[in-house]
């Protein structure tokens, strides 16, 4: 458990977390070129012609026929599919609320499945919930309504994929996990926000006498373990879920706004614009790439 430091994860630890499929598609590239943003891991396989993804300074290229799956964190990335290019794309939605883990390591890896990581691939994909969608459909695939069993089929599939996934990207170093905390009162806070409610608001005073400690000194460990503040963290995981939910065309902005505790829109739509640098209505058209 390195990516975890000294912090130990328990099964109660796991218990919040959640693996939906997203999207499950085959076809051309939605975006065949340009810089896309993605809140959601996303696995490509080229079936046809192939492609040159960029995160973070490392790129990959593909072409069909090699068998190999690209597998991208979530955020932004550049990608140039061949005109001819069809693909398998997966997107999976994961989410541990519970202890916080996120996605770090090497952003973007070409791994080559095994026979298990393609035959979950493939039960996944003719699922009788996916198979029952359209094609367009399958490119919200949260956004469909469905019966109580097939969404939980479709749940146990997912993540079923996703663990054998995890035995291909870890080694090759993506890591989901807490970041590695060392002084236990940064560790204590830094979970209480992470599972706290988006819409909720919390008290920075209170946050940090809970620790015992000032405002001001529970912000410079944060700073010092993690780079940033209890506030920004806080800000920053509530832009991930409206840019994540923004995605899914069941929620209207309007929607968005209300479950992030925004009583008037205009008021959202200024804070989303300046952390996104666009405003919700524009980020909501943009293609979501592979």
């Amino acid at each position: 458990m390195d990516a975890v430091g000294t912090s130990e994860l328990y099964c109660s630890d796991w218990q919040s977390l959640s693996i939906n499929l997203d999207r499950c598609y085959r076809g051309p590239p939605q975006g065949r070129s340009g810089t896309f943003t993605g809140t959601v891991l996303t696995v490509c396989e080229l079936l046809k012609g192939e492609v040159t993804m960029k995160k973070d300074g490392v790129e990959v290229v593909s072409r069909a026929g090699q068998g190999e799956w690209i597998v991208c964190m979530p955020g932004e990335r550049y990608q140039h599919f061949s005109e001819t290019s069809e693909i398998v794309s997966i997107h999976l939605a994961i989410r541990s609320a519970g202890n916080g883990a996120e996605w770090r390591g090497v952003p973007i890896l070409r791994v080559m499945p095994g026979a298990l990581a393609r035959r979950a691939l493939k039960r996944l994909r003719v699922c009788r919930s996916v198979r029952g969608l359209a094609s367009s459909q399958r490119l919200e695939v949260r956004g469909q309504a469905l019966p109580l069993q097939q969404a939980i089929e479709m749940q146990e599939l997912a993540s079923g994929f996703f663990r054998h996934l995890l035995d291909l990207i870890v080694p090759a170093g993506m890591h989901y996990a807490p970041p590695p905390i060392e002084d236990v009162r940064v560790r204590q806070s830094y979970r209480f926000l992470s599972a706290l409610d988006v819409s909720q608001h919390f008290s920075r005073h209170g946050l940090a006498a809970a620790q015992g400690l000032s405002a001001a000194q529970l912000d410079r460990l944060w700073r010092e373990e993690l780079g940033l503040t209890p506030r920004q963290y806080r800000d920053r995981i509530r832009h991930i879920y409206a840019c994540d939910q923004l995605r899914q065309r069941g929620s209207t902005i309007k929607v968005v706004a209300a479950d992030l505790g925004f009583r008037h829109l205009s008021q959202f739509s200024n804070w989303f614009c300046t952390r996104q640098g666009e405003s919700p209505r524009r980020y909501r058209s943009r293609p979501a790439g592979s």
